[in-house]
């Protein structure tokens, strides 16, 4: 049978759907699917494990030699490592690595009484790389020595996803943001959960948290004074003693959780890959959340500390070379330098709901199949390393001008 065949027979079947069809049907069969595909193929919370390290490894990320590694093990008690079999190098779990980082790293501590900084990741359109850009910064951020909490504001649950739990199966309405909304939790503390990834916990979502767009609304209506805006930085405000940085990945939507994202966050960064519906939608969002922000009261005293465009999906061609330069004129020194190039790689590793920090270096040749390789895998965790970098100096530079406030 030939694909117009196949065509005109199914012009002839009906495809109509009912909403009851949707939910009984199509949803469920999706969702079943979903649950094969993590038994057999990928790896659900709690079989996610994270990474191990080389001693060069934790060399580069502390800062020194890797010959000084075994005098300073003893110097400073620290970790020395498994061996993994004879003549092969020893591997040190991420609870070690960590161990070193706080043991040796030269990168300054947040001063006491100085409150954790929130990061945003906002943009319009889904398919941006917002998600698996924002956890990957948090994994970075625990690497230069962070406590960090990831809050998944997506319905969706994809951060959630990459943290190790199933959205539909682990995660229930009361641990999400929707307690907090409801009005039935005054902070979230209730919300917060490990992952596997050490000092990175979690505020995890599910489809239900889309209950927030009706929820907020009804406050409103009871109550023509109630701060809408305030309800996120309200119920995260006596979390940042606990955090030294949140990074909170919100809806592919200008939303009621956006929204309270957005005031919430101390800077925002957008990830942005170099399409002409991406550049255009982007312009957008600007514009009407800055109208939105701006009916708020006392909005004109909100400032960020930094707010910064990260091109993501980056490819070699012409037209993509163009976009940049139109991104480059319109956001000027606010684009982040480096990029995130488009990577079959990257997808490889999304597939298995995982993040380039995840240890797993997978390529893919011409013909389509994976293969490990360190190149491709440090091509694209350099511009992720940087970026993290990048905000995490401008938050101890925040900390110091507090710090020297208070004085």
């Amino acid at each position: 049978m030939t694909a117009n065949d196949l065509l005109t027979a199914k012009v002839t079947v009906d495809l109509s759907m009912s909403i009851a069809d949707i939910r009984d049907d199509l949803a469920v069969r999706a969702l079943d699917m979903l649950d094969q595909v993590r038994a057999t193929m990928l790896e659900p919370y709690p079989r996610k494990h994270p990474p191990t390290f080389t001693a060069a490894n934790i060399a580069t990320m502390c800062g020194f030699d890797k010959q000084r590694m075994k005098y300073l093990t003893t110097k400073l008690g620290l970790p020395a490592g498994t061996q993994t079999g004879a003549g092969r190098a020893k591997l040190f779990s991420l609870e070690e690595a960590l161990a070193w980082i706080h043991a040796t790293s030269a990168r300054a501590k947040r001063p006491e009484g100085a409150r954790g900084r929130v990061v945003a990741f906002a943009n319009f359109k889904g398919g941006v790389a917002k998600t698996s850009t924002s956890v990957s910064v948090a994994q970075k951020l625990t690497l230069l020595g962070r406590k960090v909490l990831l809050i998944d504001a997506d319905p969706q649950g994809s951060a959630t996803q990459l943290c190790g739990y199933a959205p539909d199966a682990e995660i229930a309405d009361t641990d999400t943001l929707l307690p907090l909304i409801y009005g039935d939790e005054p902070t979230l503390h209730y919300a917060v959960k490990e992952t596997y990834w050490k000092n990175l916990d979690l505020i995890a979502a599910c489809n239900a948290l889309q209950d927030a767009e009706y929820a907020i609304p009804s406050h409103i209506l009871q109550d023509s004074r109630y701060e809408f805006w305030n309800i996120v930085r309200n119920g995260l405000e006596p979390l940042l003693d606990e955090y030294d940085v949140v990074i909170i990945d919100t809806p592919p939507a200008l939303s009621y959780l956006t929204t309270n994202v957005m005031m919430a966050a101390d800077a925002i960064i957008m990830p942005l890959p170099p399409e002409a519906l991406d550049f255009a939608s982007s312009t957008q969002f600007w514009q009407m959340f800055a109208e939105v922000a701006g009916r708020l009261p006392n909005a004109e005293s909100k400032r960020y500390d930094f707010i910064n465009i990260f091109m993501t999906k980056v490819r070699p061609f012409d037209a993509s070379k163009g976009v940049q330069g139109w991104i480059r004129k319109a956001y000027g020194d606010r684009v982040f330098p480096l990029h995130v190039p488009d990577s079959k790689v990257q997808a490889a590793a999304l597939g298995a709901l995982s993040t380039i920090y995840d240890g797993k270096r997978l390529d893919v040749d011409a013909d389509g199949d994976t293969r490990m390789t360190g190149e491709q895998y440090e091509r694209l965790k350099a511009p992720l390393d940087a970026l993290a970098e990048f905000i995490d100096d401008q938050f101890i530079n925040v900390w110091t001008r507090e710090t020297e406030v208070t004085a």
